[in-house]
């Protein structure tokens, strides 16, 4: 893992997060990856508006968005080809759908080193 930021520099990051202080804290903590954020936003349709406007290199969703589910549009962000990680105060797999249980996953609390190394692995693959 590199400690410098050319690989995730310039990428444009769609932020799903409804908690002002963790969408804060990943806007700056992504910013500081020399990534563009995209958002944040905090509503299931924000996320699916940003979506279909496209030029985005990925997104960090958290599944509940104000007592709304993001499953219900995961389908369609796969489908627009945009590459997703799941954000979850749960770590645990079963709580969610099973189709969407594959999908990259990162638990809240995270720390810099886990993003990063998330960030990398699931925006950065061709």
């Amino acid at each position: 893992m590199t400690t410098d930021n050319a690989q995730l520099e310039g990428l444009r990051i769609l932020v799903a997060e409804d908690e002002g202080l963790i969408a804060l804290e990943l806007e700056t903590v992504l910013q500081g990856f020399g990534c563009e954020v995209i958002g944040p936003v905090s509503r299931v349709p924000e996320v699916l508006r940003e979506a279909e406007r496209g030029n985005i290199d990925g997104a960090l969703l958290d599944v509940n968005l104000r007592g709304e589910q993001i499953f219900a549009i995961l389908p369609q962000l796969i489908a627009l080809g945009l590459k997703i990680v799941i954000t979850s105060g749960y770590d645990d797999a079963t709580l969610f759908p099973p189709e969407f249980r594959n999908l990259p996953r990162l638990a809240k609390p995270f720390d810099e080193r886990a993003l990063r190394a998330m960030c990398e692995t699931a925006f950065l693959r061709s």
